[in-house]
């Protein structure tokens, strides 16, 4: 595993540029599966009708049939606008595509065993995945880091070979406290010459 970082910046630098682009009215494209509002918990949110999948992140659309993109269960490039004229604030989505990258963990891990991260995306590229014990929201590359800023730790920096993807195997520890557990998952990719941009998040939780 490869821990040259020299072409990502640090997590300070991260962090200001993220809360840069809080700024309001802002396009902004995340990716994801869309999920059901009620992923948050709240089973009548007329204002939020999806979700992206493992992130309480509010999703809407005027223009776009989002129920068409539910249901294929894929791996999306949500394009749009961050609107806070509605409560709460999420993205209307103006333009939706299907993709290939990603990032993938399984669901659950069990305790002394190994543990898959797969992360797809363009040959070349330099990826840094992190976990952390919450989701959240902020902004970022015109995207968002979706997991939890202030409990987030990176689990490592590599590039992605010729067929597009690495993936790693980490040890989840021998310790009977983690049992129940859950960590979100998610990735900064930069390709050798276009624009960052954070993958999917994925959750998992700890299991004996």
């Amino acid at each position: 595993m490869s821990h040259s970082s020299s072409l990502l910046p640090s997590l300070s630098t991260v962090l200001a540029l993220g809360l840069l682009g809080a700024l309001p009215a802002q396009s902004m494209s995340l990716r994801g599966e869309l999920d059901e509002g009620r992923s948050t918990g709240c089973y009548y949110c007329p204002n939020v009708p999806y979700t992206i999948k493992y992130s309480e992140t509010p999703v809407r659309s005027s223009t776009v049939d989002l129920s068409y993109y539910k249901s294929l269960s894929a791996q999306l490039i949500l394009h749009g606008n961050w609107d806070t004229t509605k409560t709460p604030a999420g993205l209307e989505v103006t333009r939706v595509e299907v993709v290939t990258e990603s990032l993938s963990v399984g669901n659950t891990a069990k305790l002394g065993s190994p543990l898959r991260f797969s992360i797809y995306g363009p040959a070349g590229s330099v990826a840094r995945p992190a976990v952390a014990l919450g989701n959240g929201f902020l902004p970022l590359f015109q995207s968002a880091l979706l997991i939890d800023p202030l409990t987030l730790v990176p689990i490592g920096t590599n590039t992605i070979d010729s067929s597009g993807q690495w993936r790693f195997d980490l040890t989840v520890p021998n310790d009977a406290g983690l049992v129940g557990l859950r960590f979100w998952t998610q990735a900064l990719i930069a390709p050798p010459s276009a624009t960052p941009f954070l993958s999917n998040p994925e959750r998992t939780q700890i299991q004996r």
